[in-house]
């Protein structure tokens, strides 16, 4: 702030609030998380009965208190008619208006008390009685909705205000404001302080004349409601401070560009930020997004407030389990100075990293400097609140070949959000440490504002991988089939690559050798032995030691849930597809992708409507947690769903785990706990609106890495996915939220605005294209390097489409050249490649000319390279300075790697030299038609075999 900002915030702060809005807005958060357990408040014909006691019953009933009091203390208020009763102080000029029309005064909340925060209501439930015995004090889910039995109807029909209206209004804002920040002493202190600069915005307005449309943060809508429902403190205050009584305007809610709102939000953002040179934008202040879509329309009830829990066994003590605190983090660069004249300005930004290991972020982003665009812009991250965040200060060179010049850099410590005196943010100039140890004079400062939602537990996120024993002896026998699909682990590995645990199915035998039963059996680093968790009788999976049983069988109910869990006073519901917390907010256009997941949903006393707990997603290979009691259960479950039928023998979920996530070990490996570098897929689970969609006003530019499939840096800058970025002469990025989870005509979708392809970019078309998605055509993702090429190539199209020339994780490859073509049902990584393809740490030249994968989960038309390859031209295959030419074509059901192999294919870290004149792959999970080979043969059939394989570390 400058003097002059600094004197117009002390202004403000002189702004007078008869009431104490902090304490009253915890009551008011604890008094709508109530109501949100009572949703037949929200609309029907409950909702018409609330506001019928309240016009006949309650008002007149609070006329005769407020005129002499009718019991000793405070009048306690039924909920319901609490709740109509907020509504209707949520527009004070009509309220006031009512009341004295009907009353000849404002009807105030002077020594009168919610339900919910006393045990006293004797004397309140006695008057109540007496004046209205046939109506009782407290409106419940089974009670009636007859009106008919009501006195004074007449004072009903008084009141002309829609309170149906104004009730649908307000039954989505306890969704924003359910956030542990928003209960947060510390923070509802800052947002009365803001909220007192936001009133001073309006009196300044008025004073000059300017009719302008102010929209507030939630943070100050939270102390703007919390001071309207004191009306008579209210009317008071605002008379004093600008004449008559501000009136509430939440009739608008169409957040598009353009609209009242979304203007009046950009307006208010601009000069509150001028007016007192504070950032207007706060973490866990903003829009979250619409409402999710509720999973029932009726109460669970419980007949007890304790939570149980469910247990597997005593098996939760063998988890080494990753504890890890999260924080979103809005960070703005709102000004530099003292730069040399010889830096131009616009060629000035800034490059964000930590300085250690973040289960979040990794590879950092870029921000643009905020004068510099003339508009507020900024990054929204979540990371772990440890370390420092180190901004680096770059100027783009004239030249497009030379690499950024480093100026200097500053480091931010992120504990300082940790803190117990902590006000969750802060805005400071900060001197740059020079990149060449030479400091000029004025130093050069940045102007940095930062803040924060305060630390909570982070889920717990988890990678399933299948680990298999392979040999040529199993992969050639048909029988052995079963013995591989019995003898495999799967494993649950954090994003870090630890693993938490791993299990297996496994035949339990009788001393004659005959199979009595399956188990499924669990192993952990502390365990050191397997230890049995489940066990298959009566065609149902029995946890042991718990009274959860799985049917093998599932017959889905009528609410849509697949599979109930009970306990004495929790019920736990499975539901296929993203439910709830874990629903997509970019779009509704991920049908397809959905029907692979499966949300589990908790039922308690606090959660009537449900609650989701868990979410396994078989297409991205990931389980996902939000409550630590129900993890080992989850992992359990999650497992066991791979086998579970839901009816006529299909199954309860779409796919398997993907089997380009397994690993092959020897057959006489033991059960290694080390750490492993495993194939990752590349994933990234949703479109790129975020925040861009969810707030008004300037949009955030995009952040951090998308780091395994938790998506969890936002990328805005419009809403919109992006097209690839920025790149040149890029071809067609389509479907739903082009880029990193959406279609991909060219470039690197990692962070906006931040990387540059190369030019002519082929197509990616399809719903979730790209990365995880529909085709590519050309694209680098996650840590690709500076010096990434994509010339003409290939189309990538169909369901989850196919890949043409992809490069994924850590790679720095050099030039893609006119990749074929990735097609079909599932084509591409996992189905048909067109291009050649390059995983995970590779190093690989050149991949050209590629074939083509086509088919249902087609083959590898082109060649692959997984794992720590360092190949120096890769034509269509190979590894290790291999060479494959004319690749093949891999077609049929499951072809390609588990199925046929049309061109060469190289597995893990082998040293084959050529594969020429592949041969074919194909038939109903067709075998390899030349793997690393010359002149490879051809194998067909059902399960067919191999024509010419040289198998992992051969």
């Amino acid at each position: 702030m400058d003097g002059e900002q600094e004197a117009r915030w002390l202004a403000a702060q002189g702004v007078a609030v008869g009431a104490d809005l902090v304490t009253a807005a915890l009551r008011q958060l604890e008094f709508l998380a109530a109501v949100d357990r009572r949703r037949w408040l929200y609309e029907g014909p409950l909702l018409e009965r609330a506001i019928h006691r309240y016009k006949t019953c309650w008002l007149p009933l609070l006329a005769n208190h407020t005129q002499a009091a009718v019991v000793d203390g405070p009048l306690v208020v039924p909920l319901d008619c609490e709740w109509i009763w907020h509504c209707h102080r949520l527009n004070p000029v009509q309220y006031i208006k009512d009341c004295k029309r009907l009353y000849g005064r404002i009807l105030d909340n002077r020594n009168v008390e919610s339900s919910i925060q006393t045990d006293s209501k004797h004397q309140s439930e006695k008057v109540w009685a007496e004046q209205y015995p046939k109506e009782p004090f407290e409106l419940e889910y089974t009670s009636s909705s007859d009106n008919s039995i009501y006195a004074n109807a007449g004072a009903a029909e008084n009141i002309s205000y829609d309170l149906v209206a104004a009730v649908k209004r307000q039954s989505s804002f306890f969704y924003q404001v359910d956030t542990p920040t928003m209960h947060d002493h510390r923070f509802l202190e800052e947002a009365l302080a803001r909220y007192k600069g936001f009133l001073y915005l309006i009196k300044t307005n008025q004073e000059n004349k300017m009719k302008l449309f102010r929209v507030p943060t939630y943070d100050v809508d939270v102390m703007w409601h919390t001071h309207q429902l004191h009306p008579a403190t209210y009317c008071h205050d605002m008379l004093k401070l600008i004449g008559r009584v501000l009136e509430h305007d939440d009739t608008d809610d169409d957040r598009s560009e353009g609209k009242k709102l979304d203007t009046g939000f950009s307006g208010t953002t601009e000069q509150f930020e001028n007016a007192f040179g504070a950032r207007y934008w706060k973490a866990g202040a903003m829009y979250r997004g619409n409402l999710p879509s509720p999973v029932a329309s009726n109460p669970q009830m419980f007949s007890s407030e304790e939570d149980g829990e469910f247990s597997v066994d005593k098996a939760e003590s063998q988890l080494a389990v990753l504890e890890t605190t999260v924080i979103e983090l809005f960070l703005q660069i709102v000004d530099i100075k003292n730069l040399p004249p010889a830096i131009p300005k616009e060629n000035v930004y800034i490059w964000f990293t930590k300085n250690q290991p973040d289960m979040f972020i990794s590879d950092g982003g870029r921000l643009d400097i905020s004068t510099k665009k003339g508009k507020s812009i900024g990054a929204s991250i979540q990371c772990e609140p440890t370390g420092e965040l180190i901004l680096t200060v770059l100027v783009d060179r004239e030249s497009s070949s030379k690499k950024p010049k480093k100026i200097g850099k500053v480091s931010i410590s992120l504990q300082e959000f940790t803190w117990s005196d902590s006000r969750l943010s802060f805005e400071r100039w900060i001197e740059l440490k020079p990149h060449d140890g030479h400091a000029s004079s004025p130093p050069i400062s940045l102007r940095v504002a930062a803040s924060s939602t305060v630390p909570v537990k982070a889920q717990q996120v988890l990678s399933m991988i299948r680990t298999e024993p392979f040999s040529l002896k199993s992969f050639l026998s048909p029988n052995s089939i079963k013995d591989q699909k019995m003898s495999c682990w799967t494993r649950f590995v954090y994003d870090c690559n630890t693993e938490l645990i791993r299990l297996q199915i496994r035949d339990q035998k009788a001393k004659n050798g005959m199979v009595v039963a399956r188990e499924l059996v669990g192993v952990t680093k502390s365990s050191k032995k397997p230890f049995r968790l489940a066990e298959f009788v009566d065609n149902k999976w029995s946890l042991s030691n718990s009274n959860l049983c799985i049917s093998n069988d599932v017959k889905p109910s009528k609410d849509g849930s697949i599979l109930e869990l009970k306990c004495d006073n929790k019920m736990i519901k499975l539901y296929k597809g993203r439910r709830l917390e874990f629903q997509r907010k970019c779009c509704n256009n991920h049908a397809e992708e959905d029907a692979s997941a499966v949300t589990a949903v908790k039922f308690c006393d606090e959660h009537p409507y449900g609650k989701a707990v868990a979410l396994l997603d078989i297409k991205s290979e990931l389980i996902m947690v939000n409550e630590d009691w129900f993890l080992l259960p989850w992992i359990v479950l999650s497992f066991l769903f791979q086998d579970i039928n839901v009816k006529d023998g299909e199954k309860l979920i779409g796919g398997a785990i993907a089997q380009k996530g397994a690993i092959s070990e020897p057959d006489i490996a033991a059960i290694a706990l080390s750490a492993e570098t495993v194939a990752a897929a590349a994933k990234c689970g949703t479109c790129g609106t975020a925040c861009g969609s969810n707030m008004a006003g300037d949009k955030v530019v995009a952040a951090a890495r998308c780091k395994a499939a938790r998506c969890k840096a936002v990328a805005a800058s419009g809403g919109g996915g992006g097209g690839g970025g920025q790149t040149e002469s890029a071809g067609c990025g389509s479907g739903c939220g082009g880029g990193c989870g959406g279609g991909c005509g060219g470039g690197v979708a990692k962070v906006v605005e931040a990387t540059k392809a190369g030019g002519g970019g082929g197509c990616g078309s399809g719903c979730g294209g790209g990365c995880g998605g529909g085709g590519c055509g050309a694209m680098a993702v996650e840590s690709s390097k500076d010096d990434v090429h994509a010339k003409s190539g290939g189309c990538g199209s169909g369901c989850g489409g196919g890949c043409s020339a992809i490069v994924i994780e850590g790679s720095k490859v050099g030039d893609a050249k006119s990749g074929g073509c990735g097609s079909g049902c599932g084509g591409g990584c996992g189905g048909g490649c067109g291009g050649g393809m390059v995983m995970e740490g590779s190093k690989a030249g050149h991949v050209k000319s590629g074939g083509c994968g086509g088919g249902c989960g087609g083959g590898c038309g082109g060649g692959m390279v997984m794992q720590s390859s360092k190949a120096a031209h890769v034509k269509s295959g190979g590894s290790k300075a291999a060479h494959v030419k004319s690749g093949g074509c891999g077609s049929g059901c499951g072809g390609g790697c588990g199925g046929g192999c049309g061109g060469g294919m190289a597995m893990e870290s082998s040293t084959v030299g050529h594969a020429k004149s592949g041969g074919c792959g194909s038939g109903c999970g067709g075998g390899c038609g030349g793997m690393a080979a010359k002149s490879g043969g051809c194998g067909g059939g059902c399960g067919g075999g191999c024509g010419a394989m040289l198998n992992a570390s051969s």
